[in-house]
C-alpha cells in the first residue's frame, strides 16, 4: 500500500511522527511511504531509510501548491495522513483521491466541516487535558487498522548519523564517556526570537563565560564525564567567548580545560554530526528542541528545559520519552543547580 504525509513544518515535528512511519512499516513491510515535506525538513527526511520519496511544498504561493498537486495526483495513494494540520495540507488533501483519508487538525470547527464527508478526522491541540502524542498516534494507527508499539518509538538505526560525522581523527567517541550539553541560540532570548518571535516571551537564561565554565567544571565532576558543548545556528556572544579562550583543535573543534576531565566544544552546526555525538553519549542536556527526540530515540538520559507557561504542549510532546526530566527555564544559577542535582 502507498501512503502520503503531510509533513510541511520541521525537523523535530517529523521526528515526532516517524513513529506512525515505523509502525507502518513493520505492520506492512512492503508499504511505500511518501512525504509532503517543507524547505526546512526536507534534506532531513531524504536520508531517512523509512522513507520512499519526498515531494517539496517550496512555498507558500498559490503557484507552488498547484505544481505539488498536479505532481501528487501522478501517483495513487491508499492512505493520507495530514500529520501537520495545515490549511494548506488539509485542501490539497481534499483535491486528491485515496481510499482512506485522516486528518489531524487544530479547530473544533475544521473537524466539524470535514466530518460530513470524513469519519477519521482528530482533533490534536494543547487545550485537551491529558492528550499525549502518544494518544494522537494510536488513535491514527486505529484508523489505518495496524498496531503500535513501544518498538516504534525508536525508528533511527543505531549508526543513522556515522557516514556524516567526520571528525574521528580528533575526538574518537569510541574511547570517550561523555555527556552532551547543547548551547544553542535558544538560551539567550535575543538570539532565539530571531528564528522564533514568540520566544521573546519567554523567560531568559543570563550566562557569562566565567560562570558557565565552572559549571561546566561542577557538572564533569558530578557525572565523572567528559562534556562536549555543542551549539546551533546562530553563535551566541557566550560561545564566541569561550572559542577566544580555548585551545583550537580544528575549524570546528576546540579543547576545555575542566580541571581533571576534559571538555570539547563542537562550533559545526551540521544536524548529522551534532545527532551523531548525541547516540553515542550518556546524557543529554538542552533546551527542547529536534535533538530532544534525537536522544529519546537512542535511550539517552535526557535533561529538557522548557518554558514554565508551555508545560502542557511540551508535557504532551515528551509524555512518552523514557528516561526523561524536565526543568523550567529560569535565571542561570537556580538553573546550573537543578542540571547538576539531577544529572
Amino acid at each position: 500500500m502507498n501512503y502520503l504525509i503531510f509533513r510541511t513544518d520541521r525537523i523535530g515535528d517529523f521526528l515526532i511522527i516517524s513513529t506512525l512511519i515505523k509502525s507502518i512499516k513493520r505492520n506492512d513491510p512492503k508499504s511505500k511511504i511518501f512525504i509532503v515535506a517543507s524547505k526546512k525538513n526536507e534534506e532531513f527526511i531524504k536520508k531517512n531509510h523509512l522513507v520512499d520519496k519526498v515531494f517539496l511544498l517550496k512555498s507558500k504561493k498559490i503557484s507552488d501548491r498547484i505544481k505539488l498537486l498536479l505532481e501528487l495526483r501522478k501517483h495513487k495513494f491508499d492512505n493520507i495522513i495530514v500529520s501537520d494540520k495545515k490549511n494548506r495540507s488539509i485542501i490539497l488533501t481534499l483535491l486528491l483521491k485515496s481510499k482512506n483519508k485522516i486528518f489531524n487538525v487544530s479547530k473544533y470547527s475544521q473537524k466539524k466541516f470535514l466530518n460530513i464527508f470524513y469519519k477519521n478526522v482528530f482533533i490534536d491541540n494543547d487545550k485537551i487535558e491529558n492528550q499525549s502524542v502518544k494518544d494522537i498516534l494510536s488513535i491514527n494507527c486505529k484508523s489505518l487498522q495496524i498496531s503500535l508499539k513501544e518498538e516504534d518509538f525508536h525508528y533511527l538505526k543505531r549508526d543513522q548519523f556515522k557516514d556524516n560525522y567526520s571528525h574521528s581523527n580528533f575526538l574518537d567517541l569510541n574511547n570517550l564517556k561523555f555527556l552532551v550539553f547543547h548551547y544553542d541560540e535558544k538560551w539567550e532570548i535575543k538570539s532565539y526570537s530571531k528564528l522564533f518571535k514568540k520566544a521573546s516571551n519567554f523567560t531568559n537564561i543570563s550566562i557569562n563565560k566565567n560562570v558557565f565554565k565552572n559549571f561546566l567544571i561542577d557538572l564533569s565532576k558530578k557525572t565523572s564525564q567528559n562534556i562536549i558543548v555543542t551549539t546551533g545556528t546562530i553563535q551566541t556572544n557566550l560561545i564566541n567567548e569561550i572559542k577566544n579562550s580555548s585551545k583550537k583543535i580544528n575549524e570546528s573543534l576546540y579543547e576545555l580545560d575542566l580541571k581533571g576531565l576534559k571538555g570539547y566544544l563542537f562550533t559545526s552546526e551540521d544536524f548529522y554530526s551534532i545527532s551523531h555525538l548525541i547516540s553515542k553519549s550518556s546524557q543529554f542536556i538542552s533546551c527542547h528542541g529536534a535533538f530532544t527526540h534525537i536522544a529519546s530515540n537512542y535511550k539517552i538520559k535526557i535533561l529538557d528545559i522548557i518554558e514554565k507557561k508551555k508545560i502542557t504542549h511540551y508535557g504532551k510532546i515528551t509524555n512518552n520519552m523514557k528516561n526523561y526530566k524536565s526543568l523550567y527555564r529560569d535565571n542561570f544559577k537556580t538553573l546550573s543547580r537543578d542540571i547538576i542535582k539531577y544529572s
